[in-house]
């Protein structure tokens, strides 16, 4: 039996000392011999391993007509659990504990329903539609999310970064309607045909149109939301980078800023689109900076410095003693009415106010969906980011409370929320995380607590809306801009994505300054596309490398990176650290061919020196330590080194060897051949054992042959690269396995095969085993080629000699050299 051990094993015959002194870092305080690795079995091939481990298909499974009879059985269990599954609501009646979680669910829906009615008003704006807009935003969602959603900590409503993407769309088409209808503004202006943006919004056709465009967003988002819910397509946002995400949203909060700024200023400027939109926004805030409105500039500094007075100075400082935050922005929502009405500041210094707001719940209405192909896509973005942020936060929530969320489930909850409220005057809604915050804070116990937020809004809209006409937009364009702030901080991210990875930062950049310069949904494509080609540019970079073994230790490491490494005689180790298909197996073959041995050069060399005459090798084979290799098959003995010492294991007897006494893994008479010289105490007779130093061509240079300008052809050359017999590919790091990767496996196994060098293959998963069974690569590697893992490979391929090479060299032939390449088959 093999047995490989660490230095502890024998310590009690070694200096202790010194063992001790390198242990002293062992994990957890342990004790030498506590965290010692005792390995004591024979090597293995997959197929051996396999053949006694492998657990057999399940062949007393039901038939099919029972299981299919199962699935649609109908018990009340099923369907309430199908019921519950796509109905939530109905699970948190029946399991709800009104002793327990209705004053926590009361309190917390009250609370989030105060924060609703400043950002309901703020973001009607922001979304460039009506301000009632906003608030009808902040009921319906709600109480589609209590119905559909899991999160009892998920606030749908108003989203800063889905308003400012949404009023995106909105602008580009109230453009295209101006542009349509010329006249409605001429008559209006009483024959003139200039117009102010404040004028055109006051035309309630212009108005109307802009809110049936947002709904119909709200529809179509509502609609992509429920159809990846029903596919379960929640896996898309996984594709989508934390440094695209964090530059996307700092982006954004840079447009949002711009957007309130005439609001803030008091000045009028039209509103623009496309690319450099946020250049042209700013040479007009620049070119009217001259009409900005006092009492707008006072009113922004009030309201601005007030917020973060109290958020900085009581929320932040006081979080852990105060039951619930203060709400900062209902209080400025307040005491800027109340300023507003009792100083007519409308009136007096011309200080622009919401003004009318509808008092009443709409009936539901169809949106008008003319046109949407021109925005479609920019809908099916909308979908993705209100799911990725959305879904975001409530798993955030999720973990702080231990509980999970259904994505799909919740995809569908989404949709429900964008698709029934578009018919409600809604535009598209999502989480607003400080909202959600509060409620993890306030350790809201059910989904139920939005209900009694969409009953304060209800409220609000049925019987305070008329005492918010007097609000200044200054005062909520405040509160917007102020809501920002982390949104800038985020932007200093772009330090921490150089630090970890360059990749993360060039996406990062890249997707922030399309964002910015030219437009939201220019620099969302733009992120998207650089994320993509990241990807791909990572597999050009994948990394391959030589490993050797600690002489103290024997860990497997990386050949040379780290101290007193070295390789078994004649044994090449390589790993690639990616995935192996077909945009990098030639990187593979290369890489590999220069970590070991190129065998296309050496059979180069071969036939070069066989031109020459100079080609003899000795019947007999010869291995670098002089050992000579016979065809007489004697007791072999398997080494494993971890501690600068041999251990062994005999395998003359292994045919017999059962499933109690571990299996033998298939070798050839070939393979045993080195064993003839084996002493069986860890010495070769007469000599000691040698380790490779990894000699290598590139050690003696280039040198140019005189008469074909070709590198030159030398015997020390080719006995060099002769040298290695073995090389062994761990495959432990590669997860996936395609058809190119397949096929180069097997013609790199082939090309080595030509000039007499084994492959082995170790710590192949059972997908990639499966899919080189499925593409042939087993008829050019023999299984008893694989190897369970790489200590198993080198046990066997060290005990092996150099083969000789046959008479005559051959070259490849035509179907080794077509690679079975589509090209041949082309007429």
């Amino acid at each position: 039996m093999l047995r490989s051990s660490s230095s502890a094993d024998n310590m009690s015959m070694e200096d202790k000392s010194g063992v001790k002194d390198r242990r002293k870092s062992s994990p957890g305080g342990t004790t030498p011999v506590d965290s010692t690795i005792f390995i004591k079995r024979q090597p293995y091939t997959q197929a051996a391993f396999d053949k006694i481990y492998l657990k057999e298909k399940n062949t007393d499974k039901p038939p099919v007509y029972q299981r299919a009879l199962e699935k649609v059985s109908c018990t009340p269990k099923k369907v309430f659990k199908v019921f519950s599954s796509f109905l939530p609501i109905i699970k948190a009646i029946r399991y709800y504990n009104l002793k327990e979680n209705a004053v926590t669910d009361i309190l917390s829906g009250i609370t989030i329903g105060i924060l609703h009615i400043p950002q309901a008003l703020a973001f009607g704006l922001l979304t460039s539609v009506k301000v009632e807009n906003g608030l009808y935003t902040s009921v319906w969602p709600i109480i589609l999310y209590v119905i559909f959603g899991t999160s009892p900590h998920v606030s749908m409503g108003t989203s800063a970064v889905i308003c400012i993407v949404t009023a995106s769309v909105v602008d580009k088409q109230a453009e295209v309607f101006k542009a349509a209808n010329p006249t409605l503004i001429y008559s209006s202006l009483n024959g003139s045909s200039n117009a102010t943006l404040l004028e055109w919004e006051s035309i309630p056709a212009f108005m109307d149109y802009k809110e049936h465009v947002s709904m119909t967003i709200s529809l179509f988002v509502g609609v992509i939301l429920l159809v990846m819910g029903f596919l379960r397509l929640g896996f898309i946002t996984a594709y989508l980078s934390e440094s695209f995400f964090a530059a996307f949203t700092s982006g954004a909060a840079v447009h949002i800023a711009t957007s309130q700024i005439p609001a803030l200023l008091g000045i009028s400027i039209p509103r623009y689109g496309g690319a450099f939109k946020i250049v042209k926004t700013y040479k007009a805030i620049f070119e009217n900076i001259t009409d900005a409105n006092v009492a707008a500039i006072v009113t922004t500094i009030i309201c601005i410095a007030f917020i973060f007075l109290m958020k900085e100075c009581v929320n932040e400082r006081f979080k852990d003693k105060l039951f619930i935050p203060i709400p900062v922005e209902l209080i400025v929502v307040i005491i800027a009415t109340l300023a507003s009405y009792l100083g007519k500041l409308n009136e007096e210094f011309d200080l622009a106010i919401v003004g009318n707001i509808p008092s009443t719940i709409p009936p539901p209405i169809v949106p008008d969906t003319t046109g949407v192909a021109d925005y479609f896509v920019d809908c099916f973005v909308i979908a993705i980011l209100i799911f990725a942020n959305t879904i975001a936060m409530a798993k955030v929530c999720a973990k702080k409370h231990n509980y999970e969320v259904d994505d799909s489930q919740e995809l569908v909850a989404y949709g429900m929320c964008n698709f029934v409220s578009a018919f409600f005057r809604c535009f598209p809604s999502a989480v607003a995380p400080p909202r959600s915050m509060v409620a993890s804070n306030m350790n809201a116990k059910s989904t139920l607590n939005g209900a009694f937020a969409a009953l304060l809004m209800i409220l609000v809209i049925m019987a305070m809306s008329v005492l918010f006409e007097p609000l200044p937009k200054a005062a909520l364009s405040s509160i917007i801009v102020a809501a920002l702030k982390g949104l800038f901080i985020q932007m200093g991210d772009c330090r921490k994505y150089w630090r970890i990875n360059r990749i993360d930062f060039v996406i990062w950049f890249f997707t922030i300054v399309s964002v910015v310069f030219l437009d939201i949904d220019f620099g969302l494509g733009i992120g998207v596309i650089v994320s993509l080609i990241t990807v791909v540019f990572q597999t050009q970079f994948a990394r391959g490398y030589r490993l050797g073994r600690i002489t103290k230790d024997g860990a497997i490491v990386e050949y040379k990176r780290y101290s007193e490494t070295i390789e078994d005689t004649g044994v090449k180790v390589f790993r690639f650290q990616a995935n192996l298909f077909f945009a990098n197996a030639e990187i593979f073959r290369n890489t590999l061919y220069k970590c070991t041995i190129n065998p296309r050069k050496l059979l180069k060399f071969l036939k070069k020196q066989e031109r020459k005459g100079g080609l003899k090798e000795k019947k007999v084979s010869t291995d670098l330590t002089g050992v000579t290799v016979t065809g007489d098959r004697k007791a072999s003995q398997v080494s494993i080194n971890s501690n600068g010492k041999d251990t062994f294991i005999n395998t003359a007897s292994t045919a017999n060897l059962t499933k109690s006494d571990n299996p033998v893994f298939s070798i050839s008479d070939e393979n045993l051949s080195r064993s003839s010289n084996y002493s069986g105490n860890g010495n070769y007779q007469g000599m000691p054992r040698q380790m490779s130093t990894a000699s290598s061509i590139s050690q003696l240079g280039y040198e140019e042959d005189p008469e074909t300008g070709d590198e030159l052809v030398t015997p020390e050359k080719i006995r060099i690269m002769r040298k290695t017999h073995h090389v062994i590919i761990d495959c432990s790091n590669i997860n996936y396995l395609d058809a190119s990767g397949a096929n180069v496996l097997g013609h790199i196994s082939s090309e080595y095969n030509h000039v007499q060098v084994k492959v082995f293959l170790a710590g192949c998963s059972v997908d990639m085993i499966k899919t080189m069974t499925q593409a042939g690569v087993f008829d050019r590697i023999p299984k008893e080629n694989l190897f369970l893992t790489v200590y198993d490979a080198i046990a066997v391929a060290k005990t092996q000699s150099i083969r000789p090479l046959p008479p005559v060299v051959e070259d490849f032939d035509d179907e080794e050299a077509a690679e079975d390449s589509y090209i041949t088959n082309i007429q």
